[in-house]
């Protein structure tokens, strides 16, 4: 019987060693290694997708909020008169679908039947003669004298604090007189554009609540009542 020599045995040991190693080398880099690598790299890329997802959503409702409706007294025809207002103050167009105007108790209560559209409900003459006299009745030097203190306001000075708050007076003005005038709501609505319309309610005491539905003009479809803010209402996620 032949014997091995001792460096042959210790050639074969340390070859098989070497593969033992190199077995268990690639089973680390098969079955540890890259599996987590590639759960990495799945992480790192769906953060990514998330940051990008939730700065797009911001960036649509950053939109959406720029639709706005609002419901004001108009005090120059009644106490009784509003004027209810969307605008659209972004860079595109916005379509609305649906309009609801309620009259609400002090407790935000819906009133049945308790407001209604008041479209060309008195003579344009005398919606014009009130909407001035509402304009007059609250002009700065007759407040200041009702107040006891007109003779103490220096000479001019009147004149130049009514000529600041001349444009907003005219901008309620004229919102007054179209939204008396208009009969349905304008369904498009271009950058910087709004819509109007007069309702009365059928006591004083009563508020105005809008609800709107609206399409951006990415698709998107929103629903907003008076300043809160915008939900999706869209199957979209």
């Amino acid at each position: 019987m032949t014997n091995t020599p001792t460096w042959l045995l210790i050639v074969q040991a340390a070859a098989s060693i070497s593969t033992t190693l190199g077995v268990l080398i690639a089973l680390y880099v098969a079955v540890i290694r890259e599996p987590r690598k590639a759960s990495e790299e799945r992480k790192r890329h769906q953060t990514e997708m998330d940051a990008l997802n939730r700065a797009e959503a911001d960036r649509i409702a950053a939109q959406a909020r720029k639709v706005v409706p609002s419901c004001l007294r108009t005090p120059m025809f009644g106490n009784t008169w509003w004027t209810v207002k969307i605008e659209n103050v972004s860079n595109a167009v916005a379509t609305i679908t649906a309009v609801d105007v309620a009259a609400i108790d002090s407790s935000g209560i819906v009133v049945p039947n308790g407001c209604q559209q008041s479209n060309n409900t008195m003579p344009v003459s005398e919606a014009f003669d009130k909407s001035i006299r509402g304009a007059l009745s609250g002009s700065l030097q007759g407040g200041f004298n009702r107040a006891g203190i007109g003779g103490m306001i220096p000479s001019g000075m009147t004149q130049q604090m009514a000529n600041q708050v001349a444009p907003a007076v005219k901008q309620a003005m004229q919102e007054a007189m179209i939204g008396h005038f208009v009969t349905e709501w304008q369904r498009t609505l271009g950058p910087n554009q709004s819509a109007l319309m007069a309702y009365t309610t059928t006591d004083p005491n009563l508020k105005l609540r809008i609800t709107i539905d609206y399409e951006d003009e990415a698709g998107y479809q929103w629903r907003r009542t008076d300043s809160s803010q915008p939900v999706r209402i869209d199957s979209a996620p």
